[in-house]
């Protein structure tokens, strides 16, 4: 039984006529006839009583219709869960970020979403690596971005794709006692450090002997960038993330020999990449990291 054996039953049922359910399914009634005779037949009883005064419904094709209700109601369901699945102007996107990436990316990704899709509703939280690699792996969320190595994270279900690299920098405000003088790790030891945790790919890259005198870690660069205004502080993290500050001459980087290396990388499940939203959000995060990356040459 199929769903034009079910319009079938309704059109009979609710003419009560062989000739009028014609009209309604606009085939012949010959052709209805062998189409009721048939699916009686493969269901071995009559689907209706035939009086002078039309046809009833018995039993078993008061039970059909029934069931048809609720098989009606989940197509409804699944064809709109379809739509969801293949629109921009409806659906919700879980989404994960890092620390950093919500300080580089984020805004800039959020506004161009906006523009251009319609009733989507995105939710949105800002973890360490390990808890945003957990809630993924958990379903928890659809998408993360932070610092991960896109070709380390990628497998047969998770594509990765490559966002933003820059350096680890260490600044400090326009006057600052380091500003100007010359610099070695004993003087380093003398200034507070504060930085965010290392994660991802920073984590296990080799930091200088001089920074060993860390005294506040968070994951806050704006309670960081405040507090190295306001204080001897050392602040240390991406460049990208002082830019601003550093342009206006507010903070100064200092000429250090650092070579350690911050990546980020956008995970996403592989069938969930196939759907529009979350192809959508990838591109855009994709065209914005291009705009990073080219603005840090």
């Amino acid at each position: 039984m199929d769903i034009r054996d079910i319009e079938l039953i309704e059109a009979v049922h609710k003419t009560g006529s062989l000739s009028k359910a014609c009209v309604e399914l606009s085939i012949s009634q010959p052709t209805l006839s062998k189409r009721l005779a048939r699916l009686e037949s493969t269901l071995g009883a009559e689907l209706f009583f035939r009086y002078s005064t039309g046809l009833v419904a018995t039993p078993v094709a008061e039970y059909v219709l029934a069931e048809s209700h609720r098989a009606r109601s989940q197509m409804r369901d699944i064809k709109r869960h379809v739509e969801l699945m293949t629109s921009l102007d409806a659906g919700e996107l879980r989404l994960g970020v890092g620390p950093i990436v919500e300080q580089l990316m984020l805004p800039q990704v959020l506004s161009r979403f906006l523009e251009t899709t319609g009733e989507v509703s995105v939710s949105i939280v800002a973890e360490d690596d390990q808890t945003l690699l957990k809630l993924f792996a958990d379903a928890e969320l659809d998408i993360i971005v932070g610092p991960f190595s896109a070709s380390e994270q990628s497998t047969d279900h998770i594509r990765g794709f490559e966002m933003v690299s820059d350096h680890i920098v260490a600044v400090v405000r326009a006057s600052h006692p380091l500003c100007g003088e010359p610099i070695t790790e004993s003087v380093l030891t003398q200034y507070p450090l504060i930085s965010p945790k290392a994660q991802g790919t920073v984590r296990g890259q080799n930091i200088p002997a001089g920074f060993n005198n860390l005294k506040i870690v968070s994951d806050n660069y704006d309670s960081l960038r405040s507090l190295t205004l306001s204080s001897d502080a050392i602040c240390m993290g991406p460049r990208a993330v002082f830019a601003t500050q550093v342009q206006s001459g507010d903070l100064v980087e200092l000429p250090l020999p650092l070579s350690i290396e911050w990546k980020s990388a956008l995970l996403v499940k592989r069938e969930t990449y196939t759907t529009p939203l979350a192809r959508h959000m990838v591109g855009l995060f994709e065209s914005v990291a291009k705009e990073v990356n080219k603005s840090l040459v």
